[in-house]
C-alpha cells in the first residue's frame, strides 16, 4: 500500500511539473519537497488503513490522489504567478509545447513535440 501511494504522489508531481513546466528555478526544488511531504504522509496513511480491507484502501488511495493532484497544481510555482490550477479550471490546458518545454528539463528530448519552426524572412 505504502508503494502505490509514493507512486501515485510522484505521477501526480511528474504529470504536473511536465504539464506546466514554466515553474522558474523554484519548481524543482518544490516538487523534491513536495514529494518528500507526501511520501511521509502516504507511511501515515498506509499505517492507519492497513486493517481496512479492498474497498476502504482503494477509496483512500483515490482520496489520496485528488489531495495531491490538488496540492501539487495550487502550489506549484509559476512564472506569471497564476498558480497551475487557476491555469485549468479557467480552461488554459497544456499545449504539446508545454509538454515538449517540460521534458526538456528532465533531459528527454522528443521532437515530435516540438513546437512548429517559424520560416525566417530574409532581410
Amino acid at each position: 500500500m505504502i508503494s502505490s501511494l509514493i507512486l501515485i504522489a510522484a505521477a501526480a508531481h511528474l504529470a504536473a511539473f511536465l504539464s506546466y513546466p514554466h515553474s522558474g528555478r523554484f519548481g524543482q526544488p518544490f516538487s523534491f519537497v513536495s514529494m518528500l511531504l507526501w511520501t511521509g504522509f502516504s507511511v501515515f496513511i498506509a499505517r492507519v488503513t492497513e486493517n481496512y480491507d479492498r474497498a476502504g484502501k482503494a477509496a483512500f488511495a483515490a482520496l489520496f490522489a485528488l489531495a495531491c493532484a490538488f496540492s501539487v497544481l495550487a502550489l506549484l510555482p509559476q512564472k506569471d504567478g497564476r498558480p497551475a490550477l487557476k491555469k485549468f479550471l479557467s480552461g488554459s490546458y497544456p499545449a504539446k509545447a508545454d509538454l515538449y518545454i517540460g521534458l526538456l528539463r528532465l533531459g528527454v528530448e522528443v521532437p515530435s513535440l516540438a513546437p512548429p519552426k517559424k520560416e525566417e524572412t530574409p532581410l
